[in-house]
């Protein structure tokens, strides 16, 4: 017996090249090619008006509806990547200190392991953290920026944006 190795769908007509919408019903075939099969997908109305040769065989699929659940959580990179973008930008400090408390708490940044002072070397600045991503090494300095309780709606947001995707 012999294994054949069929592609997944790309949600496309391959006549017309339009993306199929959730809830539409397409046609898949297999359609040989020399001593292989290959996958092409096929709108409801060009296959009941043109369907192609050489099908081995055909069935029906649908698109799956989007599913409206939870979003999902960002991926750390991401979140690490939106940290670097904050920081650069001195207009975001609420929103740069929120997302890095929730980064601490996550235990994705920490204070450096033996971040001791010499007497010699000054006192570290206390309106800044000083933190380190564990997996990369990567260090941040972030300036400790209070929110104000009239923005914290809208930094709870703006937040929510940088922590979640859609499912």
């Amino acid at each position: 017996m012999q294994e054949y190795t069929i592609q997944r769908s790309n949600r496309r007509c391959h006549v017309s090249d339009r993306e199929f919408v959730p809830g539409e019903s397409y046609y898949s075939a297999l359609i040989a090619q020399g001593s292989s099969l290959l996958r092409q997908d096929f709108s409801d109305e060009i296959w009941e008006r043109n369907r192609p040769g050489g099908v081995v065989g055909w069935w029906v699929s649908t698109v799956p509806q989007k599913r409206l659940g939870r979003p999902k959580p960002a991926p750390v990179h991401v979140l690490l990547a939106a940290l670097e973008v904050l920081l650069e930008d001195p207009l975001k400090g609420e929103l740069t200190y929120l997302l890095t408390l929730l980064l601490i708490r996550r235990r994705v940044l920490s204070e450096p392991i033996g971040l001791q002072l010499n007497s010699e070397e000054e006192p570290m600045d206390s309106s800044l953290l000083h933190l380190t991503h564990g997996g990369s090494n990567r260090e941040f300095v972030v300036p400790i920026c209070q929110p104000e309780v009239r923005r914290m709606e809208s930094l709870q947001q703006e937040l929510d944006q940088l922590l979640f995707s859609e499912a």
